[in-house]
C-alpha cells in the first residue's frame, strides 16, 4: 500500500470512528488486520468452541483428523445481526458468511488426509463520518467514507495418524490468500467550490503457515490435546511494484475432554495468540477460553457452551474484551450419510467507548457418501 493511500485510509478511520460507524464486520477489526475467524465446525461452535480440538470437522487441531473413518465433507453458514455503539451513534447490520468448508478421509491404513477453506481475517466494513470543517474562514459540510470489502482466507492441507492406541498426531500447511477492495472518499456539500476526493485500490494477500498438534486418549474417558501454529508473514500487494509485509501471530493452545457417561461429555480449551507482532499500535496479544458440554446421543444432542477472552485490535490502550455463549442441536438423515446442525450464538464486545452485541445463527451440513 502506498504511504499516501495508507495515510488517507488511516485519517478517515480515525475521523469516522469518532462519529458514526456502519460495519458489516466487527468495528474492532477496522483499525488492524481485521477480525479473526473461527476454525470451528457448526457442531463445535454450538459448544462455544470447547470441543473444536477433538472435532475432525473443525480446522483447529490437525490431529483430530485421525478420528475420521470415511470420506466426509462439511460446510458452514453463519448469519449475524450486529448492533454497534460508538458513543456518538449506533447502527444495526446483518450479514451472511460461509466461514468453513472441509473435506477429509482415510487414504492408507491409519493415515487420514483433509483440508479445505476457513476464514482467517475478515476486512469487510464501512465507516461514515459527517462533519463541518472551517476552510479559508468558511464552514464547509463534508462527508468522509471508508469502505473495505474482502479479507484473508486460510487454505489448509493436513495429515493425521494414530500412533499406537492412545496417541494421535497431525500436521498441516496453510496457504493464506485473498484480497480487500478499499475505497476512501471525501464529498463536499458545496460542489460549486470544492471537488470530491476519491482514492481506491485492491490489496492482495499472500502468506504461508504451518501447524502441529497431538491428542492423547486415556481409555476413551479423558482426552488431552495440544496444538500450535505459526503463520509467518502476510504480504500485502497493491500492485506488482508496491508491497508490504506484516508479521502474523503464532498460536498455542490446549484442550481437555471428559466423558462422564455414554451420552454426556464436557470440554474446555484455552488459546493464546501474540497479535502484537503485527507492529500495529492498536494490536494486542489475546488469551481466549471456552467451556462446553454435549448431552444426548447422536440423533438429537443438546450442545451448549460459553467463551471469553480478548480481541486483537481496538482503541483504548488495551485489548477489547469478548464474552458470550452458544447452543444448538443436530440430526442425521439419509441413513447416516448426511447430518444437519443448527445453533445460535450471542457475543458481547467492549473496548474503550465502543460496544458491540452480536447474535448469530449458524448451520452446518455434513455429507458422508
Amino acid at each position: 500500500m502506498t504511504p499516501r493511500l495508507r495515510a488517507v485510509l488511516l485519517a478517515l478511520v480515525l475521523a469516522g470512528l469518532g462519529r458514526r460507524a456502519q460495519a458489516q464486520d466487527s468495528e474492532f477489526g477496522i483499525r488492524g488486520l481485521g477480525s479473526p475467524g473461527h476454525w470451528e465446525s457448526a457442531g463445535s461452535r454450538m459448544t462455544a468452541g470447547a470441543f473444536a480440538a477433538f472435532d475432525e470437522l473443525s480446522a483447529l487441531a490437525d490431529a483430530s483428523l485421525a478420528f475420521q473413518t470415511k470420506l466426509t465433507a462439511t460446510a458452514n453458514s453463519a448469519t449475524s445481526r450486529r448492533t454497534v455503539d460508538v458513543g456518538a451513534g449506533s447502527a444495526t447490520i446483518t450479514a451472511t458468511r460461509f466461514p468453513l468448508f472441509q473435506v477429509s478421509g482415510p487414504v492408507y491404513r491409519r493415515v487420514v488426509v483433509g483440508g479445505g477453506y476457513s476464514a482467517y481475517l475478515d476486512q469487510t466494513y464501512r465507516v461514515l463520518n459527517r462533519d463541518t470543517l472551517v476552510i479559508r474562514g468558511d464552514s464547509q459540510v463534508v462527508t468522509d467514507e471508508l469502505r473495505g470489502d474482502g479479507g484473508v482466507s486460510d487454505l489448509r492441507l493436513a495429515v493425521a495418524t494414530a500412533v499406537g492406541s492412545h496417541l494421535y498426531v497431525g500436521a498441516g500447511i496453510h496457504g493464506l490468500t485473498g484480497s480487500t477492495r478499499v475505497r476512501a472518499s471525501r464529498l463536499f456539500a458545496d460542489t460549486s467550490q470544492y471537488r470530491s476526493y476519491l482514492q481506491q485500490g485492491e490489496i492482495r494477500y499472500e502468506g504461508l503457515g504451518g501447524s502441529v498438534s497431538a491428542i492423547v486418549d486415556f481409555a476413551d474417558r479423558v482426552m488431552l490435546a495440544v496444538y500450535g501454529r505459526s503463520d509467518g508473514q502476510l504480504q500485502e500487494n497493491l500492485d506488482p511494484n508496491i508491497s508490504a509485509k506484516r508479521d502474523l501471530p503464532y498460536t498455542l493452545g490446549a484442550a481437555a475432554r471428559l466423558r462422564l457417561a455414554a451420552a454426556v461429555s464436557l470440554a474446555g480449551s484455552v488459546t493464546y495468540r501474540n497479535w502484537s507482532v503485527s507492529a500495529d499500535s492498536n494490536a494486542y496479544n489475546t488469551l481466549d477460553w471456552s467451556v462446553g458440554a454435549e448431552v444426548g446421543g447422536s440423533k438429537l444432542p443438546l450442545r451448549f457452551g460459553v467463551r471469553g477472552g480478548q480481541l486483537p485490535f481496538g482503541p483504548g490502550g488495551q485489548a477489547p474484551k469478548e464474552i458470550g455463549g452458544a447452543a444448538g442441536t443436530g440430526f442425521g438423515f439419509a441413513k447416516g450419510h448426511g447430518r444437519f446442525d443448527i445453533g445460535v450464538e450471542y457475543l458481547q464486545r467492549t473496548g474503550g467507548a465502543f460496544r458491540e452485541t452480536v447474535w448469530t445463527t449458524f448451520a452446518g451440513l455434513t455429507v458422508r457418501p
